[in-house]
């Protein structure tokens, strides 16, 4: 007989996803009660090796019973310190408080989410000091005829049919509604599944739990998902599309009549100008910048327009949200999606206006003084992130945001000394 677990999920404010298993008797009732030690000073400065005793606890009464597949039941955690109080570093902390900030003011906030990833037979890297390893094995027998530019069209291989059909229908049963699920531009078995607003804090826990799913699934069936941005050279990435609204009662204040309202250009107003230290959140990992580069529908430019993949917002003409298209899936949602809204509800207090909407193709058009870029590295954005924090201040105080930078800069800086297989290739006749 299988033994019952619980696996609490937790990503770190590096972006981490962690996770702690507690094995049980029989499948629990509720999850009210359930807590676990974990040691502090094993995740980035949370604590002292001296002092290193937290808790984590179930954040949520939703979980996704993964136990067919050897997963246990996935549920959210939270992180406190030994005397029961909330760790000051545990990043659903942020979305909470955000959702409480938008209560006070009479508001609430729905988050939708399009989560793209690869579906690979065999993924392997390897790193030392001598050697420098990453190898892709694609699903056997894939059949792939590119029709045009950049779309692919292919039948779905029968093994990855079951990972998408058992996913969808896991998350399903656990409340989190799948939309629609479609094969993406990506040569190597890329898809995407889009999923249904949900209340921020809610949603940010289903991303989690979403892409959780996801790996279990394909791991029982010999798969691996890969929700990296930019996996493979020269082809498109992985992106994780926010939809966002903004409700007060029964009426989305960001649209009126089917139509973006004044309240909803503040909003995007907001977003574009905040959007180059927003970036250091939603695209928070070296591999991020390497996705958002021309050509494969992935933003460049600072840009809004309606229907229009080029710019990073983009208005849907088959409903009532505003589209974030630059996050990915190395986003921490607890912190990406709270400084998206906050950013908007900077644009709504000081009424900023987004400009005229784009209507070209912007990897076609380059050159345009008046249009701003994305940052074009990690370093980059945490750089503008330390100049501009003000409109997060609503809910990330100072030390919180210094904090972040302080970790997060150290993969920048490991970055650095680290040589590439193509630098070799570049210097071939001195290496």
């Amino acid at each position: 007989m299988q033994q019952e677990k619980i696996k609490i999920l937790f990503p770190d404010v590096t972006g981490v996803h962690r996770e702690v298993e507690i094995f049980l008797h029989q499948k629990p009732d509720c999850l009210y009660g359930f807590e676990t030690s974990v040691d502090g000073s094993s995740l980035p400065d949370y604590a002292s090796v001296e002092d290193g005793d937290l808790f984590l606890k179930p954040a949520s009464g939703k979980f996704v019973d993964l136990s067919s597949y050897g997963g246990g039941l996935l549920v959210v955690g939270a992180v406190y310190f030994s005397k029961g109080e909330r760790h000051y570093l545990d990043t659903r902390l942020k979305a909470e408080e955000t959702s409480k900030y938008l209560f006070e003011h009479g508001l609430e906030a729905l988050v939708g989410y399009e989560l793209e990833f690869f579906i690979m037979r065999k993924i392997k890297h390897y790193l030392d000091s001598r050697r420098q390893l990453f190898y892709a094995k694609p699903v056997e027998n894939t059949c792939l005829i590119r029709q045009g530019n950049g779309k692919y069209f292919t039948s779905i291989h029968s093994r990855v049919d079951e990972i998408l059909e058992e996913t969808t229908t896991a998350l399903t049963r656990a409340g989190i509604a799948p939309l629609k699920i479609h094969r993406e531009n990506g040569v190597f078995n890329q898809y995407e599944i889009s999923f249904r607003p949900y209340p921020l804090l809610e949603a940010c826990d289903n991303i989690i739990l979403s892409i959780k799913t996801v790996r279990e699934v394909s791991k029982a069936k010999e798969l691996t998902a890969v929700f990296m941005p930019k996996p493979f050279t020269d082809d498109y990435g992985n992106g994780l599309h926010l939809h966002l609204s903004l409700w007060v009662g029964a009426r989305n204040i960001l649209f009126e009549d089917g139509a973006l309202s004044q309240e909803g250009r503040y909003f995007i107003g907001g977003i574009l100008q905040h959007a180059r230290s927003l970036a250091a959140f939603t695209n928070p990992s070296l591999n991020s910048y390497k996705r958002l580069a021309p050509g494969f529908e992935a933003p460049v430019h600072i840009a809004w327009g309606y229907g229009n993949r080029t710019a990073m917002v983009r208005i849907p003409r088959n409903g009532e949200s505003i589209e974030a298209r630059n996050p990915d899936a190395s986003m921490n949602p607890y912190l990406g999606v709270p400084a998206l809204i906050l950013a908007g509800m900077d644009g709504l207090r000081k009424k900023i206006d987004p400009g005229d909407a784009v209507e070209f193709n912007l990897y076609e058009k380059q050159g345009f003084s008046n249009i701003r870029r994305l940052p074009l590295s990690l370093k980059e954005a945490l750089e503008e992130l330390m100049s501009d924090y003000e409109y997060l201040k609503p809910v990330f105080s100072k030390s919180f945001i210094e904090k972040y930078v302080e970790l997060k800069m150290r993969e920048v800086v490991a970055e650095r000394t680290l040589p590439s297989v193509l630098e070799y290739q570049l210097l071939e006749h001195i290496s």
